[in-house]
C-alpha cells in the first residue's frame, strides 16, 4: 500500500464527520496495540447503555477506555467522559482521548488532568495521527477506509494525490545503506562474510557435547533468521560455505566442531568458555550502567524522600528510553557515541525526550508519577551521553554494534520500508528471456520459484508488469523452436539420458522437463511426456498457427498479471529510423554465430525497439533524475547484458540506464519480512541481554567502515540533497550488473 501524504491526512481530519473518525480511531488502534476497543454497553449492561456517547469504547481490561471525538473542547470533553463513566459505576485508570482537532501543550494537559482525576490520561491529536499515518499497513488501511472519502473531491480536481512517496524519508540513513551495497560489488564480499561468521558462532552459544547439546545445520538457519528475519536472503546464500569455513583447521584450532555422531556442530571448549566469560561480563556491564543510573537518578530524587521508591521506575525508562531511540535513531546513535566525548554536540543527540515519553507508555508509568519519572529520566541520560562513565561508554558502544550490524542485513524498519515502498514503484516491461525462465519453474516447490514468486510479489506491490507483442512473439517462437529441438534431438533417447547429460542441454525447458522426471514429485505432478509437460502452457497441435499464439498471451495475462501492450501502443511516438539504427548496432554487438541472419536481426530490432521505448516511456511520464527517491519507474527487466556495449553512447545521451538486473528484485524487493517480524526482531534484540551479545560479535573493522561513511554523509549532505542523491544510487543498484550476488549463478542463459 502506498505512503499516505501527511498534508492530506490534515485535510481529510478538518472534513471528516464524527462518524467516520469514530470508525478510524477504532481501526487505527487495533493496527497499532493489535486488539479492538468495543463500544461501550456493547455487553448490554444497563449502566454502560445509560452513557449513550457513540463515541466511547472499552478495552477487554474493565478500567481503560478509549474515547473519540471531532469536538474542539478537549478539556471539557474529557471531565465529562471520566465524571460520566464514575457517574455510572465504572472506575476509569486509563483513558486515551482521540480528536481530529489539534492540541496545544499536550504534556501539561495529559499531567494536569490526570492529577486532577488520579487517572492516566493519554491525548492524540490531529498532528499525531498525521504524523504516524504511514507506521504500518494497518494505519493506511484505517485511513483508506474511514478518512479517504473525505478529501475524495482531491482526486476529481487533480489539486494533489492521496499519497506522496515517502515526504519523511530518512534520506541520508538509506544513503548509507544503498551506498555500502554499490561498494560491494564483485569479489568483495568480506563484510558479510565476517557478519554471518558472527551470526553463526552467537547461534551456538549454549551447545555442548558434554551435555549432548548440538545444532544442526538447519538449527542454526533458523535460529539466525526467527531472530533476524531480514537476514534470510543473505544469510541462506553463503551459509553453508561460511559454515564449512569455520569449522576448517586453522593453525591449531576451529572455530566450530562438527560431530559425525550427533550429526550436529558445537562450539569447542575454549570457545565456550571464553564466551561464558563475556557473558559474564555482558551482565556485570548492563547492572553496573544501572547502578549509574540509580545513583544519579537518586540524586535527582534525594530533596523528596518519598521518591526515593521511583528510582527503580526510573531506571527500568532509562533503559526503555535506549532502545527506543536506537530503534528509530540507531545510525544517528552510533555516529554520536562514536565521536570523542569532549567533541560531541547537544545538536547531534538523537531527540531522547520524545523516546523517554514512549517509554512509559509502554512501562505503563502510572498518571501521577509520569511527570516525577519522565523529568528524573530526562535528567539522568544527558548524563550518560556528556559526563559518561567508561562503563557506559562501552555498554553504549556494544549496542552501537548490534545496530550496525542489523543495519547492514536490511533488519532495520526504515530500509525495510524503504524497499517496500519502492517495489510498488515500476514500470516494468519483462523480458522474454524472464518470461521463460518462470515457465521452466512451472513444476517446482512454490518456495523455489524464484522468478517466477518475484514477479508476483512485484505485482501484488503494485507495480506494472509489461507483455509486450515483441516480446511474446519472441516466447512463442522460443517454445516452437524447442518443440522441434525435442521431438529432432531427444524424444528417441529420453529415457537413456542421465542428470549429468541434461545438465549441458542448452534448452532451459527441456532441461526443466527432465529434471521433472528425474524428481521425486507425486505422480499426478510428474510430467508424463514432452506434449502434456508442454501443454501446460499451449496447446502444442496448434504451435503453428496464431491459435497457439492467442493463446499463449491470454495463458501470461492470466498467470502473471501482465498488462498487454500491442505492438501499435509500443512504437508510438519513436522514431522507426531510430528503431533501424540502434537494431543494427544490437545486431553487431550480439554477435551470434549459427542462428539464421534474419531471426537474428529480428530479435535486434525487438530489443532496440524495448530501449526506445523505456525511455519514451519516461519522457511522457515526467520521469526525471533525482525526484523520485526509488529512482526512474521505468525499465526493462532482463538478463540480456551483452546489449549494454551496443546502447553506451544512447545510454551516455540519456545520461541514465534502461535495463533492471532481475536479481536486484530477487536480493531486495522479493521476500521482504513483514514490518512486524521487523518489530518484533528488534523487541527481541535491544529490550535484553542479547543486544549486547550480538555487539561482541560484530566485526570491528566493519562497523568502523559503516560508520565512518555515514559520519561522510551526514556531514556532506542535508535531507534535501540526499534525497537526489538516494535517487541516482538507487537507480545505479538497480541496473548495476557487475554486482555480485550471492546466488547470481542461478541466471545461466536460457538456451
Amino acid at each position: 500500500m502506498e505512503t499516505v501524504d501527511h498534508r492530506v491526512v490534515d485535510i481529510a481530519l478538518e472534513r471528516v464527520p464524527g462518524s467516520s473518525f469514530e470508525g478510524f480511531v477504532q481501526a487505527y488502534f487495533a493496527a497499532t496495540i493489535g486488539h479492538q476497543y468495543v463500544p461501550l454497553g456493547g455487553t448490554h449492561d444497563g449502566g454502560a447503555d445509560a452513557i449513550e456517547d457513540s463515541g466511547l469504547y472499552e478495552s477487554s481490561t474493565p478500567t481503560r477506555f478509549l474515547q473519540a471525538s471531532v469536538t474542539p473542547d478537549t478539556i471539557g470533553k474529557i471531565r465529562r467522559t471520566v465524571r460520566r463513566l464514575r457517574a455510572f459505576g465504572r472506575d476509569p485508570r486509563s483513558l486515551v482521548y482521540a480528536t481530529s482537532q489539534r492540541v496545544p501543550v499536550i504534556d501539561k494537559l495529559e499531567n494536569d488532568l490526570s492529577e486532577e482525576f488520579d487517572v492516566r490520561i493519554t491525548i492524540r491529536d490531529g498532528a499525531y495521527f498525521s504524523a504516524h499515518i504511514n507506521d504500518s499497513p494497518g494505519t493506511k488501511q484505517a485511513f483508506s477506509s474511514y478518512l479517504a472519502p473525505s478529501v475524495s473531491f482531491l482526486k476529481e480536481i487533480g489539486s494533489s494525490r492521496l499519497v506522496d512517496e515517502l515526504s519523511s524519508l530518512p534520506a541520508r540513513t538509506l544513503c548509507v545503506f544503498i551506498g555500502q551495497e554499490l561498494d560491494r560489488r564483485r569479489g568483495k564480499t568480506e563484510l558479510l562474510e565476517a557478519v554471518t561468521d558472527s551470526l553463526i558462532l552467537w547461534s551456538l552459544e549454549g551447545t555442548d557435547p558434554d551435555k549432548g547439546l548440538f545444532l544442526s545445520q538447519q538449527q542454526i538457519e533458523d535460529k539466525v533468521i526467527e531472530t533476524l528475519p531480514a537476514a534470510k536472503k543473505f544469510f541462506r546464500g553463503v551459509f553453508p560455505h561460511r559454515l564449512d569455513f569455520l569449522c576448517s583447521k586453522t593453525g591449531n584450532s576451529r572455530q566450530i566442531n562438527f560431530h559425525k555422531k550427533a550429526k550436529g556442530y558445537c562450539l569447542p571448549f575454549e570457545t565456550r568458555k571464553l564466551i561464558r566469560e563475556e557473558n559474564v561480563e555482558d551482565e556485570t556491564l548492563r547492572l553496573k550502567v544501572s547502578d549509574i543510573f540509580r545513583q544519579r537518578a537518586s540524586k535527582s530524587l534525594i530533596g523528596d524522600t518519598d521518591n526515593l521508591p521511583h528510582t527503580e521506575q526510573v531506571v527500568e525508562v532509562c533503559h526503555k528510553a535506549i532502545h527506543q531511540t536506537f530503534h528509530a535513531q540507531g545510525l544517528e546513535m552510533a555516529m554520536f557515541m562514536e565521536n570523542e566525548l569532549e567533541s560531541r554536540r547537544e545538536s547531534e543527540l538523537p531527540a531522547i525526550q520524545d523516546h523517554i515519553h514512549r517509554a512509559m507508555e509502554k512501562l505503563s508509568v502510572k498518571p501521577k508519577v509520569a511527570s516525577l519519572i519522565g523529568g528524573t529520566a530526562l535528567s539522568v541520560l544527558p548524563g550518560a551521553f556528556y559526563e559518561s562513565t567508561a562503563e557506559e561508554r562501552q555498554y553504549f558502544r556494544k549496542l552501537c554494534r548490534t545496530y550496525i550490524l542489523l543495519f547492514m542485513l536490511k533488519n532495520e524498519p526504515r530500509i525495510v520500508e524503504y524497499f517496500r515502498g519502492m517495489s510498488s514503484n515500476f514500470n516494468l516491461y519483462i523480458g522474454s528471456d524472464l518470461i521463460v525462465r518462470c515457465l521452466s519453474e512451472h513444476l517446482l516447490s512454490k518456495d523455489d520459484q524464484m522468478t517466477k514468486n518475484a514477479l508476483r510479489i512485484m505485482k501484488d506491490s503494485g507495480s506494472n508488469l509489461i507483455l509486450t507483442e515483441k516480446a511474446l512473439d519472441e516466447v512463442w517462437h522460443h517454445l516452437k523452436g524447442t518443440n522441434l529441438e525435442y521431438r529432432n534431438n531427444y524424444q528417441e533417447i529420453h529415457n537413456h539420458l542421465t542428470p549429468d547429460l541434461v545438465s549441458q542441454i542448452g534448452k532451459i525447458l527441456i532441461r526443466a522437463y527432465f529434471y521433472a522426471r528425474f524428481s521425486d514429485l507425486d505422480a499426478g505432478r510428474k510430467p508424463l511426456d514432452w506434449s502434456r509437460y508442454l501443454g501446460s502452457f499451449i496447446t502444442v497441435s496448434d504451435l503453428g498457427n496464431d491459435r497457439s499464439r492467442d493463446e499463449l498471451r491470454a495463458y501470461l495475462v492470466n498467470e502473471f498479471g501482465f498488462k498487454f501492450e500491442d505492438e501499435k501502443e509500443m512504437l508510438a511516438g519513436i522514431d522507426p529510423s531510430e528503431v533501424a539504427q540502434l537494431g543494427d548496432a544490437i545486431f553487431d554487438a550480439r554477435g551470434k554465430v549459427g542462428r539464421e541472419e534474419e531471426s537474428e536481426r529480428i530479435l535486434s530490432r525487438n530489443a532496440a525497439a524495448t530501449v526506445l521505448r523505456v525511455y519514451q516511456r519516461r519522457s511522457v511520464s515526467h520521469e526525471r533524475a533525482g525526484e523520485n527517491p526509488f529512482g526512474y519507474k521505468t525499465w526493462w527487466l532482463t538478463q540480456q547484458s551483452r546489449l549494454q556495449g551496443a546502447t553506451g553512447s544512447l545510454v551516455a545521451q540519456k545520461r541514465a540506464r534502461y535495463m533492471m538486473r532481475p536479481e536486484f528484485i530477487l536480493h531486495f524487493l522479493a521476500n521482504l519480512p513483514s514490518a512486524t517480524q521487523v518489530q518484533i526482531s528488534y523487541d527481541q534484540v535491544f529490550p535484553s541481554i542479547l543486544g549486547v551479545r550480538l555487539g561482541n560479535r560484530m566485526d570491528e573493522r566493519a562497523f568502523k567502515e559503516i560508520v565512518g561513511k555515514a559520519l561522510d554523509v551526514y556531514d556532506q549532505m542535508d535531507e534535501s540533497r540526499a534525497k537526489v542523491f538516494l535517487s541516482r544510487a538507487s537507480e545505479q543498484l538497480q541496473s548495476d550488473f557487475a554486482k555480485r550476488y550471492e546466488d547470481s549463478d542461478f541466471f545461466r542463459p536460457i538456451g
